[in-house]
């Protein structure tokens, strides 16, 4: 039997209910929404369809809203989607795999990254495929893992995917990335000292290694009962049974985007905030070519979800988002 590790920093969690409240909260156009059942591969999702109303044009651009990482509930990500209705584009979002109204196969704690990337576009084609869309014209939009994700579609099906919008998404590898937030987390627990967190980042990248290669070594079970010995309260450090855990999956592990980013042609507005612990802005930043249909943006004093230190949303997100689809993807009434 396979443990499941819970920890915050395995999944990479975008909240955007804080956007709700900003002055760029206008419409725009009317909307309507629609619930949809789509077909794939690996059964059936539910979705959210929202079409924006009052556009004087046959067909229309759309775009795909991916979830963060973990299942913190369609719910909460349905705003992003209503804020591109809002402005002009159709737009889909979706429950998990095996989550919500979702009837699947596999959940998305059985799928790896590749088979992520799959689902997700059978999930565009079938939004290209719709009518009243501008199936030249269809784009996909992620948060953190989805943000990662939304890249990897752009770069497998560069031809298909018309634009993409990735916040927070991560571009180094999954263990390169959880080491970060590992750190920034232990870092933030002012008890445990420089020492202890150095050691404990080592057993963890141990613990990944083992993890990609399947089997849990006895030297890294020695290492992880060593950092109990030395901080047995120290809560965030690897489990000690030498089984297997459910997550991450193996194959996620060395996960990265690094070097395959340049073959991303389409439009492509990628966002960052710089005190982000989930996500390593900077490294993530030093993988990314500069290339004329990119807009790179960084916030000061913004975090991961977007939000500055008062808890406000970073008003710039929103208005960089607004000059993106009016200059990019040429919006007009």
């Amino acid at each position: 039997m396979k443990v499941k590790l819970i920890f915050l920093f395995f999944y990479l969690v975008y909240t955007s209910q804080a956007i709700c409240q900003t002055k760029y909260d206008k419409e725009q156009y009317e909307i309507k929404q629609d619930s949809v059942w789509i077909e794939t591969s690996n059964g059936k999702i539910f979705g959210l369809l929202f079409q924006p109303i009052g556009i004087d044009k046959s067909e229309i651009p759309a775009i795909l809203c991916l979830q963060g990482g973990g299942d913190v509930g369609l719910a909460n990500y349905t705003y992003e989607a209503r804020f591109f209705a809002k402005n002009g584009i159709a737009s889909l979002v979706c429950d998990k795999s095996g989550t919500g109204l979702s009837q699947t196969k596999k959940s998305w704690t059985q799928q790896s990254f590749k088979e992520k990337t799959v689902e997700y576009l059978e999930l565009h084609t079938w939004l290209s495929n719709y009518k009243g869309i501008n199936n030249n014209k269809v784009g996909v939009h992620g948060m953190s893992e989805g943000g990662r994700l939304a890249l990897n579609m752009a770069i497998k099906n560069p031809n298909k995917i018309a634009f993409v919008n990735a916040v927070s998404g991560p571009t180094a590898s999954f263990k390169e990335n959880q080491l970060y937030a590992i750190y920034k987390h232990l870092l933030s627990q002012k008890a445990i000292d420089n020492v202890t967190i150095n050691k404990a980042i080592k057993v963890w990248d141990r613990y990944f290694e083992d993890i990609s290669k399947g089997e849990i070594s006895s030297k890294t079970l020695k290492a992880i009962n060593e950092l109990i010995e030395v901080a047995p309260r120290l809560r965030y450090r690897p489990d000690a049974s030498g089984i297997l855990p459910l997550r991450p999956l193996s194959e996620d592990i060395h996960f990265t985007l690094e070097g395959s980013l340049e073959n991303i042609n389409c439009p492509l507005l990628l966002q960052y905030g710089e005190l982000d612990t989930r996500v390593d802005p900077i490294r993530s930043l030093s993988n990314i070519p500069k290339k004329m249909n990119f807009v790179i943006k960084n916030y000061t004093d913004t975090d991961h979800s977007m939000n500055l230190k008062n808890g406000d949303i970073n008003p710039l997100f929103i208005e960089d988002k607004l000059n993106w689809i009016q200059n990019s993807i040429i919006i007009k009434k």
